[in-house]
């Protein structure tokens, strides 16, 4: 690392020691240390007990188990949308007596005003990695996918969660024997879109008793969300006749269950333990939606944090806000 890429300032807390400055008034990419300013402004803005809700809406009457209409997921922002809060959501809608749905799964993504985010174009050139997810009104999962490659005694199988309907393994791996197992076992994932979803060639090779995982993001929000819905529901013994589009909640759909995110807090340990990007982001455009001015959740985000710097007497003249989290070049 060359040394104006650095910035570093050493200030001694007991006062006997001398202060150290290094670039201390140039302005550098401040990378993943960025978080803190957001979750720091957000703690301050939102509250600590600040949460996220998700709910879901139906257009029709419920008949011995029948929704005679639309089943509409409508989404609030929030950050940790997971399989779990899902399958409990889902679980409060079948137990206020839904079973099947006659009409479409409908995804009402309007909460953040859609902005026009610029493509992150990561070292790797590999627009799959999990790092790279974008924020959503309705981000389920942090939109990842987890490949699971096991060799049981000759026998390899590639199982991926959640299954999701429209993405299916082509198992290429060969099945080695029983060895001692590497610590990142020779397997490749290719991910190729077709017509009706992706298809995963996963190759290599892999000892007999050994596994290997990894995580991918291979679909967009619309599909992952309508997908995760869709497979849980089957798993609950439940079913949706018709088909997933976007659109938003009409005014005379009634709500039928409803799902909270935990408290930011929460949500801020996550994003900075362990450097999460996608969850700062949808953290930034969470304060965009709630202080909104312009309209725009970006730029709407952006004027909240320096509004707060400025009330905190926080001097960012060469401060460039992106997205929040950091993920910059």
């Amino acid at each position: 690392m060359e040394s104006s890429a650095l910035s570093v300032v050493l200030l001694p807390l007991n006062g006997s020691a001398s202060p150290t400055f290094v670039n201390a008034d140039v302005s550098i990419n401040p990378a993943s240390t960025m978080k803190l300013v957001t979750t720091y402004a957000a703690l301050e803005l939102l509250g600590p007990n600040h949460q996220w809700k998700t709910e879901f809406h139906a257009d029709g009457p419920i008949e011995n188990g029948i929704l005679n209409g639309n089943l509409y997921l409508k989404g609030g922002g929030d950050p940790k949308l997971n399989m779990e809060k899902l399958w409990l959501l889902l679980r409060d809608l079948r137990a206020n007596g839904v079973q099947t749905v006659s009409g479409d799964l409908v995804l009402d993504r309007s909460h953040f005003v859609q902005p026009d985010l610029p493509v992150f174009d990561d070292d790797g050139n590999d627009k799959n990695k999990p790092f790279l997810v974008g924020p959503d009104s309705l981000l389920v999962n942090l939109k990842a996918l987890r490949f699971i490659a096991r060799n049981n005694d000759g026998n390899v199988n590639v199982m991926v969660e959640p299954p999701i309907a429209t993405v299916r393994i082509d198992n290429r791996i060969e099945a080695l024997p029983k060895a001692k197992c590497p610590g990142w076992p020779d397997i490749r994932y290719n991910p190729i879109e077709e017509a009706n979803g992706v298809r995963v060639v996963v190759t290599g090779k892999l000892p007999a008793g050994c596994s290997g995982q990894t995580y991918l993001s291979l679909l967009d929000h619309q599909r992952y969300a309508a997908g995760a819905v869709r497979a849980i529901w089957k798993e609950l013994g439940g079913s949706i006749l018709g088909e997933d589009r976007v659109a938003t909640v009409p005014d005379s759909a009634r709500m039928i269950a409803r799902a909270w995110s935990p408290d930011l807090v929460e949500i801020i340990r996550d994003i900075n333990k362990y450097s999460n990007n996608t969850m700062a982001r949808q953290l930034f455009l969470t304060l965009g939606a709630e202080f909104a001015q312009e309209g725009d959740v970006l730029r709407d985000g952006e004027a909240a944090v320096r509004r707060w710097a400025t009330q905190r007497k926080l001097a960012l003249p060469g401060l460039q806000l992106e997205n929040g989290s950091g993920l910059s070049r």
